[in-house]
């Protein structure tokens, strides 16, 4: 059955009834406790396990380190990047000890605007101004029919450690969601890394043909996501994840609803990253690839596995001009129910799509924007930015192709006096979905 989206059912009114906890609320009530009991033990840990400040290196001996600059900032972390930097770019004397690249690599913190180190005989004085990091970061996206808003309180330099926590969420044309996350990238300053992420999201998602939505329901999803890992070099990290989600589904207009249920899914990842800030862009090679398998599952059927792979190389071209290369792709196991389908759009890769809106187990994109800095301000940069999305799928519907292109051009300011992502617009289209489209994102919706 295919309806536009001019012209959904009612859907039905709410009654006075006494209300009754669904499978959905219950396993919120545990999963919340769980995930801040978490995060409390990491805060805890975090301020109990203070190293020593002694700074140390295979080939340059003991290092003393001196900062300026720095308020909400410990000293200690700072010292802490300094020693994996020199280690990461492997000095044996220090002779070769490269400033400027010093002084990039602890910028790829993100959490300075500037950074200076110069070198003296063993020591090393490091010069910061930094960044405002505990700010509220709105969410808005904006694109034809669908509309999302929200605010998301997000602190990149938690307690002056670099680690990361955010709270927030956002409501949207289509349902809202929340989440509760923790991130740690060098437990006690070591080579383990932490994240720790509960979330809750009521959605609407619909399935398209061109402009048509040919299937859909509200689709009710909590969870809660731990990873842990271990950089084995400075570039290339190794996590552990498990995982917990409780779904459940409410039926849209006359399409089935698909059944709810329970799962527990473990997996691994391995992340790739070798790349220097730009405020714009990040100079290198960066990239991911990920497994996840469910282990248990409540309603009796077949175990879903699914895997992920994404790779973005950005080129300096001419005079800071970039070429930004990307790959994306995802597969699962043809054994899932419908509420499974990897859904996808909206992203890099995926423009001209709408949010969720292209449902398939199989998919290959690539993607090429080509970033040129038009102006800048004292406190950013702006550009515009020709683009083009292709992209391969296996098609689950009748009638639905099995490839699209997206090509246009976009506009966008990066923000550099404090920690937050930018803001943009693009205009282009994808004959094979939305047609001729404008998307607008703002912070943390921004791609």
């Amino acid at each position: 059955m295919i309806y536009h989206k001019g012209y959904k059912l009612l859907k039905p009114v709410k009654t006075n009834a006494p209300h009754r906890e669904s499978s959905n609320e219950k396993c919120m009530r545990r999963i919340l406790p769980l995930a801040t009991f978490l995060l409390l033990a990491c805060t805890l840990f975090l301020l109990t396990t203070e190293a020593s400040a002694l700074i140390q290196n295979e080939y340059l001996g003991d290092i003393t380190v001196t900062v300026e600059g720095a308020t909400r900032t410990k000293e200690r972390f700072i010292e802490s990047l300094a020693e994996k930097c020199l280690k990461k770019k492997e000095y044996r004397s220090w002779e070769t000890v490269n400033t400027k690249a010093l002084s990039q690599c602890l910028s790829n913190s993100r959490l300075f605007k500037n950074v200076e180190v110069t070198v003296g005989t063993a020591e090393l004085k490091v010069t910061v101004a930094e960044r405002w990091t505990l700010i509220p970061v709105p969410y808005f996206y904006s694109s034809n029919d669908k509309r999302a808003a929200g605010l998301y309180v997000f602190e990149s330099n938690f307690l002056g450690y670099g680690k990361t926590v955010s709270a927030g969420g956002a409501v949207s044309t289509d349902g809202n969601r929340f989440s509760l996350m923790y991130m740690d990238p060098a437990i006690n300053y070591s080579n383990h890394t932490l994240s720790v992420m509960a979330y809750r999201s009521n959605a609407e998602v619909d399935a398209y043909v061109k402009r048509d939505i040919v299937d859909g329901f509200n689709k009710n999803e909590t969870g809660v996501f731990l990873s842990t890992g271990y950089k084995i070099t400075p570039s290339l990290e190794l996590s552990l994840n498990v995982g917990y989600g409780d779904r459940s589904y409410e039926q849209l207009d006359s399409f089935a609803i698909p059944e709810e249920y329970q799962a527990a899914s473990v997996g691994a990842r391995g992340s790739y990253h070798n790349a220097d800030y730009k405020l714009f862009y990040n100079d290198g090679l960066s990239g991911s690839i990920s497994w996840l398998s469910q282990v248990h599952r409540s309603d009796g059927k077949e175990k879903l596995s699914q895997g992920t792979a994404s790779i973005q190389w950005d080129i300096s071209l001419l005079e800071l001009h970039v070429l930004q290369l990307g790959f994306h792709g995802a597969i699962q196991s043809d054994n899932g129910i419908r509420g499974d389908l990897g859904m996808h759009g909206g992203a890099r890769g995926y423009r001209g799509i709408e949010p969720n809106g292209l449902w398939t187990r199989r998919i290959i994109t690539v993607s090429a924007d080509y970033q040129i800095p038009v102006a800048r301000t004292g406190h950013g940069t702006f550009t515009v930015a020709p683009f083009v999305d292709y992209g391969e799928y296996k098609p689950v519907y009748a009638g639905i192709g099995s490839n699209y292109t997206a090509y246009g051009i976009g506009g966008y300011y990066f923000v550099n006096l404090i920690n937050l992502p930018g803001v943009g617009i693009a205009i282009g289209r994808n004959a094979e979905f939305m047609g001729n489209f404008v998307t607008v994102q703002i912070g943390m919706g921004f791609k």
